[in-house]
């Protein structure tokens, strides 16, 4: 358990808040009914909520929070693909387009794939110059199949081996070698949207791959 709050910490409750956003976009602003069943986690400043004994579990905990408010809204929304995409548009406005670093360093914000430690997803750009988004592990398939219970999360510790001012997970990789998992995934679907409006008037274009990962590469 860390004790000590760091830029990682700060960034994974912004990643927290604005998945929450993106349950607020898709129920048009009314999350009555599921706030009855999970309540949105709060935006106060971050240092003022964390248990600061337990910083990692809180997080933890709080990730499964809104991982289970957007499949509920995922599954109550209507025009649900339209509006994801309406919304990747409206997030990519005065954006970083400018090399593929400061495309991931801005995406990555906005994302959400669990703790750094759990490594769902990294970014590698291959041979060719294009930048791929990669899902290590799915970790959000479990939501669309049980119920996950938040409390029990706040246990979870995590398994060290970096510090908190950055992680590896959260840079671009130029290695050679580049794994892709195949998978069907409901919500990766509905990401695809997202990134198809994020980068619908930008200098790329983005495709998936395998049904879980995500190829960004200039237009013709």
């Amino acid at each position: 358990m860390s004790k000590n709050l760091g830029p990682i910490h700060f960034m994974m409750y912004d990643k927290i808040k604005f998945q929450d956003k993106i349950t607020n976009y898709l129920l048009d602003g009314n999350t009555s009914e599921v706030d009855k069943i999970n309540k949105p986690v709060s935006t106060e400043p971050l240092e003022d909520l964390i248990d600061q004994d337990n910083i990692h579990g809180w997080l933890d905990s709080k990730i499964d929070v809104v991982e289970n408010r957007l499949n509920y809204a995922l599954d109550h929304s209507e025009n649900t693909k339209e509006k994801m995409y309406a919304f990747g548009k409206e997030n990519a406005k005065g954006k970083d387009f400018s090399d593929f670093n400061g495309v991931f360093t801005d995406l990555n914000i906005l994302l959400l794939d669990g703790m750094p430690c759990n490594r769902g997803m990294s970014a590698q750009i291959d041979e060719k110059g294009d930048l791929y988004l990669i899902t290590n592990n799915n970790l959000h398939s479990k939501y669309e199949n049980q119920d996950i219970n938040p409390e029990d999360s706040k246990n979870n510790v995590c398994a060290g081996g970096h510090d908190h001012d950055h992680h590896e997970s959260f840079e671009v990789s130029n290695n050679d070698d580049i794994n892709l998992k195949s998978e069907n995934s409901s919500y990766h679907d509905y990401r695809y949207e997202f990134l198809k409006g994020y980068f619908a008037d930008s200098p790329y274009d983005v495709e998936m791959v395998n049904g879980i990962n995500y190829r960004i590469y200039p237009k013709n």
